[in-house]
């Protein structure tokens, strides 16, 4: 700026008033950029989930690995001893080989459970349960189907099939309204301590940690649900349920962020059946094991959300290379001679390596990070 610009403007009261506004605008613009930025580089948790578990590229940092003592798939019979392979039953259970698991049929009075046989070897996990709650002659069913994350295997009970006063996570997936609230089906999930109760007269209302309606869960037109749990090993928690068979079309459940599970887990799946009932068939379960790139469980949220932006910053570059070359690669076949365009491409297919390799160094920096705790 020239001293005498400098000195007009001294001067000029209207052009310092003008000058303010200006600079005022620039600010407010590159604050609310600023921010908008950093907001947008959050993921929703159906996002989260879903990079999880689809193992996309923007995660090629972490390692997920089957736990296959929690695995149900058909065949699900041992052909050794004819029980379900790797776990426990109790109850009315009845097992269709190449379909389901049938844990309630159309009868009054039923009860069932399964558990698998050994404690989930993770801290940090992925879940994908596949089953199909039905009763298409009747408006009316009970009482509904329920996952759950134990210190021990549980006996035959009267909590959809399980013991009252159990320790850890259950996952109440409920088809009948006993209480006053709530608009059901309704997915409640409690927090259990082995001391306090699960009241069914009030569909556990007083001790719910979390819930949702889930209305579509009864009768899916697809003939089946999934239901998607992530669980990490600081807490957070994650469910989303896909109702209508369609690919990626889930819904978020609930998300907490403080859900601290038994330090031995088992699996548990169960399912009863009073003066209503209902078909709650198992067609599917797998759940992986997920690691960071030290061979350590992931701690948090926040660590995957690092190394998703981290990653995601390889792969833009790794695209804008590609593009770089096939456009040098249509000039050539065009016959095209023009220096200064290949002198642009040049500079910068330069640029973009060292931003790749910047972005690698820095995931290896992270990496490093994680070792360190």
């Amino acid at each position: 700026m020239s001293s005498s610009l400098i000195f007009t403007i001294q001067r000029s009261r209207p052009l310092q008033g003008l000058l303010a506004i200006f600079i005022f605008i620039i600010l407010y613009f590159t604050f609310f950029t600023s921010l908008f930025s950093s907001s947008s580089s959050t993921y929703s948790p159906e996002e989260i989930n879903s990079i999880l578990q689809n193992k996309q590229k923007s995660l090629l940092s972490l390692d997920k690995v089957e736990l296959k003592q929690q695995e149900l798939k058909v065949p699900f019979l041992d052909d050794s001893n004819f029980n379900i392979k790797n776990w426990y039953t109790n109850g009315n259970t009845f097992v269709r080989n190449d379909q389901y698991i049938r844990l309630t049929s159309n009868s009054q009075h039923l009860a069932s459970n399964i558990f698998s046989k050994a404690p989930i070897q993770a801290e940090s996990f992925e879940m994908e349960l596949t089953f199909h709650i039905h009763n298409e002659q009747r408006r009316l069913v009970g009482d509904g189907l329920a996952i759950w994350f134990l210190n021990s295997p549980s006996n035959i009970g009267d909590v959809f099939g399980v013991e009252n006063y159990f320790n850890g996570l259950g996952i109440m997936i409920d088809t009948y309204k006993n209480g006053k609230r709530g608009s059901f089906p309704y997915v409640n999930l409690m927090l259990g301590d082995g001391k306090t109760r699960y009241d069914k007269g009030t569909d556990g209302y007083d001790t719910r940690l979390a819930g949702c309606s889930a209305k579509d869960v009864l009768n899916p037109p697809s003939k089946q649900t999934k239901m998607r749990l992530v669980y990490i090993k600081d807490g957070y928690l994650s469910i989303d349920f896909n109702y209508r068979g369609k690919h990626e079309d889930w819904e978020n459940c609930v998300t907490l962020t403080d859900v601290k599970l038994p330090s031995i887990k088992y699996l548990g799946l169960s399912a009863e059946t009073g003066q209503l009932f209902e078909n709650v068939d198992i067609i599917e379960n797998k759940i992986f094991a997920l690691y960071k790139p030290d061979g350590q469980f992931v701690e948090s949220i926040n660590e995957l959300d690092e190394l998703i932006k981290l990653q995601n910053e390889v792969e833009s570059e790794t695209a804008n290379m590609a593009d770089i070359a096939k456009q040098q690669q249509q000039k050539l076949k065009q016959g095209g001679r023009n220096r200064a365009f290949k002198k642009k491409l040049s500079s910068e297919k330069r640029k973009s390596l060292k931003r790749l390799k910047n972005a690698e160094k820095r995931i290896k920096e992270q990496e490093q990070h994680f070792k360190k705790y």
